[in-house]
C-alpha cells in the first residue's frame, strides 16, 4: 500500500493558502507519494502526479457521472429540493460515460473540428479589436472585466447567436454554476442561485431552439439540430443542456485562459517582449501559459467498481479528483517545470483533461488565448501591471483573479 499522508478534512487542504499560490503545496505531494485522502463526500482520494492522472483519467472503472456530489452532503430535505439541479446538470456531455458520451461527442464533433474553429478566426480578431479599442484612450484600467472577461462571452454568444443585451446575465449565471462545481464549501445559498441559474439557461435555449427550427441560421444552434448520423440525433432535453454547458464552459475557463495568461506575462516582461518580437510563438506560448497557470485546477470521477488505485484501495461510490494543476508541473514530465519557457517544445499538459472526455472546445479556446494574448501585447507594448498581491476568486478548480489593474 503506498505511503499517503493522514487523512485530512476539506478545511485543513482547500485553504486561502491553496488559492492563493496552490504550487508550493502541489510540490510536497509531487515529490511525495502523491495522493492524499480528504474526507469529504463520503472519503475522496487526490491524485497529483502527471503519470496518474493522465492514465486514470481514461480508466473505464471511474465514472463522469459525478454531479450528485454536489449536493450529497446537504441534508436529505435539501437534496430532494436540489435534486432537479443536479439531474439537470447530469444531461451534460461532459458527466455521460459512454456509450451515450461517445454518441454525443461523435454528433457535436462536428462544430468544434480544426477546420470550423480556424474559420472562426476573422470573427474572433474583429471581436479582440472591438473590445480593445477604447482601451486605448485609458491609462489605468482593470483588463478582466473590460477584455479577458467578456471576449469568450462574446464570441460564444455569437457561435450561439445570444444577443448582446442578454451577455452580462449570461455571465452572472455562468459564475453561479462555476461557484458550485468549484467550491468545497458550497452553501444553500449558492445552490439556490446556480439552480436558478440553469432554469434561465435552459428557459432561454428552449426558445432560441424553437426560433432555430422555424428559420434555421450559421449559429451552432442551428448546427445541433441539423446533426444526424446512424439514425442517431440529439434529444430537445439533451439539446437544451449541451447549449448550456457550451456557454458555460466557453465563457468561465477560457476567460480565465486569457487572464491568467496575461498576468503570467506581465510577470515574465523578458518572455513577454520576446513573444511581442516574435508572433510566430504564440501557438508554444498558449501552451505553455495553459500549462503554468491552468485554469482549471482539478476534476473528477467517481469509482464504479472496487480496486487498487495509485497502490490504495478505491471503494465503489467513492470520489477521485485529479489535481491537473500539479499534474502540470510534475517535474517527472516537465524539465524545470516551475520555469515559464514559451518555447517549450515537449509539453503534455493535462490543461483540457485527457481521454474521451478532453475538453470538446479546446481548439476554440487555443483560437481565443492566442488571438487575444499576442494583440494585447503588440497593442501595448508598455502595458505593466500596477496591482499589489494578487487577489484569486474563491473557487478552487477554476483558478482565476479577482482583478488585473495595469498601466498602459
Amino acid at each position: 500500500m503506498a505511503n499517503v499522508p493522514p487523512p485530512l478534512s476539506a478545511q485543513e487542504f482547500f485553504t486561502p493558502e491553496l488559492l492563493r499560490d496552490p504550487y508550493p503545496i502541489y510540490r510536497r505531494y509531487l515529490d511525495g507519494p502523491g495522493l492524499q485522502f480528504l474526507t469529504i463526500h463520503g472519503g475522496v482520494w487526490a491524485a497529483f502526479k502527471h503519470a496518474d492522472c493522465s492514465t486514470f483519467l481514461r480508466d473505464p472503472r471511474l465514472s463522469a457521472k459525478r454531479t450528485g456530489t454536489l449536493i450529497d452532503e446537504f441534508p436529505t430535505e435539501k437534496q430532494k429540493e436540489f435534486a432537479e439541479l443536479a439531474r439537470t446538470l447530469s444531461l451534460w456531455m461532459l458527466f455521460f460515460d459512454a456509450p451515450e458520451h461517445t454518441r454525443l461527442r461523435k454528433l457535436m464533433n462536428k462544430g468544434f473540428s480544426p477546420v470550423a474553429i480556424e474559420s472562426l478566426r476573422p470573427q474572433i480578431e474583429k471581436i479582440v479589436h472591438r473590445l480593445l479599442m477604447p482601451l486605448r484612450n485609458n491609462h489605468r484600467m482593470d483588463i478582466l472585466p473590460q477584455f479577458a472577461h467578456p471576449l469568450p462571452t462574446y464570441v460564444i454568444a455569437e457561435l450561439l447567436s445570444v444577443p448582446d443585451s442578454l451577455h452580462e446575465k449570461f455571465i452572472r449565471w455562468s459564475n453561479a454554476v462555476a461557484t458550485v462545481f468549484g467550491n468545497p464549501y458550497r452553501t444553500v445559498d449558492d445552490l439556490v442561485a446556480a439552480q436558478q441559474a440553469i432554469h434561465g439557461l435552459t428557459s432561454y435555449f428552449r426558445e432560441a431552439v424553437a426560433v432555430r427550427r422555424r428559420q434555421k441560421g450559421n449559429d451552432l444552434i442551428s448546427l445541433l439540430l441539423e446533426i444526424e448520423e446512424d439514425g442517431d440525433v440529439l434529444t430537445e432535453e439533451e439539446l437544451y443542456a449541451q447549449c448550456v454547458m457550451l456557454l458555460f464552459g466557453g465563457h468561465e475557463t477560457t476567460r480565465n485562459l486569457i487572464g491568467n495568461g496575461l498576468y503570467t506575462l506581465l510577470r515574465h516582461p523578458e518572455q513577454a517582449a520576446e513573444l511581442r518580437n516574435n508572433p510566430e510563438l504564440i501557438r508554444s506560448a498558449v501552451e505553455e501559459l495553459l500549462r503554468y497557470e491552468s485554469p482549471v485546477q482539478y476534476t473528477g470521477r467517481m469509482v464504479l467498481q472496487d480496486f487498487e488505485f495509485c497502490g490504495v484501495p478505491a471503494r465503489r461510490g467513492q470520489e477521485i479528483i485529479f489535481m491537473l494543476g500539479a499534474a502540470n508541473r510534475d517535474g517527472s514530465q516537465f524539465e524545470d517545470p516551475d520555469r515559464l519557457d514559451l518555447k517549450r517544445a515537449k509539453n503534455p499538459h493535462l490543461a483540457f483533461g485527457a481521454g474521451a472526455h478532453f475538453c470538446i472546445g479546446n481548439q476554440l479556446a487555443r483560437l481565443e488565448g492566442q488571438v487575444a494574448v499576442l494583440r494585447i501585447l503588440q497593442e501595448f507594448p508598455e502595458m505593466r501591471s500596477v496591482s499589489a498581491e494578487p487577489e484569486w476568486l474563491p473557487n478552487f478548480s477554476f483558478r482565476g483573479l479577482k482583478a488585473l489593474l495595469v498601466e498602459a
